[in-house]
C-alpha cells in the first residue's frame, strides 16, 4: 500500500482569502482599541486589543501554514509541511501567556493607582469591536470543518465576549462614575486570566504533537488487541504511535506472523493497514513483519522487503 504524505492542495482556495479578511479585521480591531484606550485611559480596551493582536497573530499563521500546505512532500520534508503551522502556534501561544502576566501586573498596579476612564469612549469602540469580532467569527464559518480554522473561529467568539465585557465595564462607570474605577482593572484582570488559561491548555496540544505524542483519545490497548487478534499475528512489539501534524496519526510497529508465504503476509500487513484506518484513524501506518520460523530469542529483525 502506497502512502503520500502531500500537503493538503485541496482545500478550498477561499479559505485563503477568508483567513486574510479575518486577519484584516483582527488588526482593525486591535488598531481601534489600542487608540480608544490611549484616549479614554481605559486598560481593559488595551488589554483586549493585545488579545486580538495576538490573535491577529494567529491567523497569520494560519494563513502562512495555508500557503505552506500547498506544497507538495519532497525529499526533505518527507511528511510535508504540515507541522510548520504547530510550531507557529507555538509561538503565538507563548507570546500570548507573556501578554496574559504583563496584563495582570498592570491590572495589578491600576488597583492600586486608579486612572480616570472616559466611559463614553469605551463604549464607543467596544461596540466596533464586538461587531469585527462577529464579522470575522462569521468569514469563517464556511471553513470549520479545518481544525486549525475552527480554533480561530473560536478565538472570535471569546474574543467577542471579553469585548462584551469591555462594554460592561465602560456602563458601569458611566453608571456609577469614578467610583466604579475599580470596574477597568477588574475587567483587565479577567480577560488576563482567560488568556493564561486558553494559552496554557492550548500550548500543551501543540506541544504534544512537537513531541511526537500519541493524540490524546488515541486507544493505544485497543490498537494492540487488534493487532495480537487478528489471524495469521503470532506477537507485536515495537509499536509506536505520534501524530505526523495535528489531526494525522501516524503507527509505526513489528508484527510477528506464522505466514512464511510472502504473498500471504503481504495481504496480512495490507488489511491490517486498511483496519487501522478505518477503525483507529491511522493514516500512515509502517508495518515491519517478522517469520516466526526465523525470529530468534532475541528478537532480530527479519523484514520482508
Amino acid at each position: 500500500m502506497s502512502h503520500s504524505h502531500g500537503s493538503a492542495a485541496n482545500r478550498s482556495p477561499g479559505q485563503g482569502r477568508r483567513l486574510l479578511i479575518a486577519l484584516a479585521l483582527n488588526l482593525g480591531i486591535a488598531v481601534a482599541e489600542v487608540v480608544g484606550g490611549a484616549i479614554s485611559g481605559s486598560l481593559a480596551l488595551i488589554a483586549d486589543a493585545a488579545h486580538n493582536l495576538s490573535d491577529a497573530g494567529s491567523v497569520l499563521v494560519s494563513y502562512i501554514a495555508w500557503r505552506i500546505a500547498q506544497r507538495a512532500a519532497n525529499e526533505r520534508r518527507t511528511f510535508g509541511y504540515a507541522r510548520a503551522e504547530t510550531v507557529g502556534a507555538l509561538i503565538n501561544l507563548t507570546t500570548l501567556i507573556m501578554i496574559g502576566l504583563y496584563l495582570l501586573w498592570e491590572a495589578g498596579t491600576r488597583f492600586l493607582e486608579p486612572v480616570e476612564v472616559v466611559p463614553t469612549t469605551v463604549l464607543i469602540v467596544g461596540v466596533i469591536a464586538l461587531v469585527e469580532d462577529l464579522l470575522a467569527a462569521w468569514v469563517l464559518r464556511k471553513d470549520l470543518g479545518s481544525l486549525n480554522v475552527r480554533s480561530t473561529f473560536l478565538h472570535m467568539i471569546a474574543d467577542a465576549l471579553g469585548t462584551v465585557a469591555v462594554i460592561a465595564s465602560g456602563i458601569a462607570i458611566m453608571i456609577w462614575g469614578p467610583s466604579a474605577s475599580w470596574v477597568d482593572p477588574a475587567v483587565t484582570a479577567l480577560i488576563a486570566i482567560y488568556v493564561l488559561v486558553h494559552g496554557s491548555t492550548e500550548i500543551r496540544e501543540s506541544i504534544a504533537v512537537l513531541m511526537d505524542s500519541a493524540p490524546k483519545s488515541f486507544d493505544h490497548a485497543g490498537l494492540v488487541r487488534h493487532l495480537e487478534a487478528a489471524d495469521g499475528v503470532v506477537d507485536v512489539h515495537h509499536l509506536h504511535v505520534w501524530q505526523i501534524s495535528e489531526g494525522r496519526t501516524a503507527v509505526e510497529v513489528h508484527l510477528v506472523t506464522d505466514r512464511n508465504d510472502l504473498a500471504a503476509a503481504t495481504d496480512l500487513k495490507e488489511g491490517l493497514k486498511k483496519s487501522m484506518h478505518d477503525q483507529f484513524d491511522v493514516e500512515h501506518a509502517t508495518i515491519e513483519m517478522e517469520l516466526a520460523g526465523m525470529v530468534e530469542h532475541d528478537r532480530d529483525i527479519v523484514p520482508m522487503t
